[in-house]
């Protein structure tokens, strides 16, 4: 149990540094094919073909985010009816504008404001009654709690909400939103029981699988195997976590060079393109850098709490072990040390 929560704890972890670092800065490959989605996208605007338009801008938008395709996706989406899409994406850009100071902050919150007067809205009204399990999708996309009973800006047209939960019957609602400002309000249906698995046929003998013969180990034998277990799983998790110390240094030491390269191109926080980018990939590497930091260290603490709690064996209370962790600013180790 202990090494199934271990396994989980590191393979987030890994999966944040993962992001982090794939999101410090585009690869040229990425930027190429962003660019040439976004000419294709606009393009097909310029034919009257919004649809496929706006999925090109997505693309384009996710591979190399740009304040500018941003907005050719918000306007893209405001062409097809899309409102919350457009209001969304537009909140976004308004966002990033406002942090970079950039000169079409007013006019991108004008454009918010204004599409927001004509949002549609959904209501989804759940009993209090239901069950903590209770699980309940819109269009697929998990709704959590807080959003229940709440009006939710939607797109224009029909929505699915689905709800499910152990020991229920599923229940689906289909409902179609108008334009033009439109609120929705729906009530989840009462839930019904799913009908027990089938029974046994009646008179049908019941057979008893007979348990095949095994060799029980002693208690003894049970005791160390579980002492030298979780004795492997400490070995591990300090390994781990000296890794990501060393990532968390390895990246801090990082941070200054590539933002130092910045100043070249900005005046106090007006930057051009190249001082823009400089700057976001410091910022990415100092959270790639907090975040293995963290988890190095947390994987230190379990290491050592997995160790000591270990059930004692008859070699252990012989022979005991200290650990010693040792952090250092470009290096980090873990000393093992046993008395004969």
């Amino acid at each position: 149990m202990i090494f199934r929560l271990i396994l989980s704890t590191f393979l987030v972890a890994a999966c944040l540094l993962r992001a982090a670092g794939a999101n410090a800065e585009a690869s040229a490959s990425e930027k190429a094919l962003a660019a040439r989605l976004f000419d294709d996208a606009s393009k097909l605007m310029a034919a009257g073909q919004a649809p496929a338009a706006c999925a090109k801008f997505a693309e384009s938008q996710r591979l190399d985010p740009e304040l500018g395709t941003l907005l050719h996706l918000g306007e893209c989406y405001a062409k097809i009816g899309k409102t919350a899409s457009a209001w969304t994406t537009f909140k976004e850009a308004a966002d990033v504008a406002a942090q970079r100071g950039d000169p079409r902050s007013a006019r991108i919150r004008d454009r918010v404001t204004g599409i927001e007067q004509s949002l549609s809205e959904l209501v989804l009204v759940v009993s209090e009654s239901e069950p903590q399990t209770l699980e309940i999708r819109q269009d697929g996309v998990l709704l959590g709690r807080a959003g229940w009973g709440s009006a939710v800006p939607v797109d224009p047209g029909e929505h699915t909400i689905t709800a499910s939960a152990p020991g229920l019957k599923p229940r689906e609602l289909k409902v179609t939103v108008l334009g033009g400002g439109q609120t929705v309000t729906i009530r989840l249906p009462a839930a019904e029981a799913a009908p027990p698995a089938a029974t046994q046929a009646a008179g049908a003998p019941k057979l008893t699988p007979s348990a095949p013969s095994q060799l029980v180990p002693s208690p003894a034998a049970t005791h160390a195997a579980s002492s030298k277990q979780r004795k492997r799983v400490a070995l591990l998790v300090g390994g781990a976590g000296v890794v990501g110390l060393g990532l968390g240094a390895t990246f801090g030491l990082m941070v200054k060079p590539t933002y130092d390269k910045s100043s070249s191109h900005c005046n106090g926080n007006f930057c051009d393109s190249a001082g823009h980018d400089d700057r976001q990939s410091a910022f990415s590497k100092a959270l790639v850098s907090d975040i293995a930091f963290g988890v190095g260290a947390a994987a230190l603490a379990a290491s050592a709490v997995i160790w000591l709690t270990a059930p004692k064996s008859n070699a252990d209370e012989a022979a005991p072990l200290t650990l010693r962790p040792s952090l250092g600013l470009h290096q980090a180790s873990l000393a093992a040390e046993r008395s004969w």
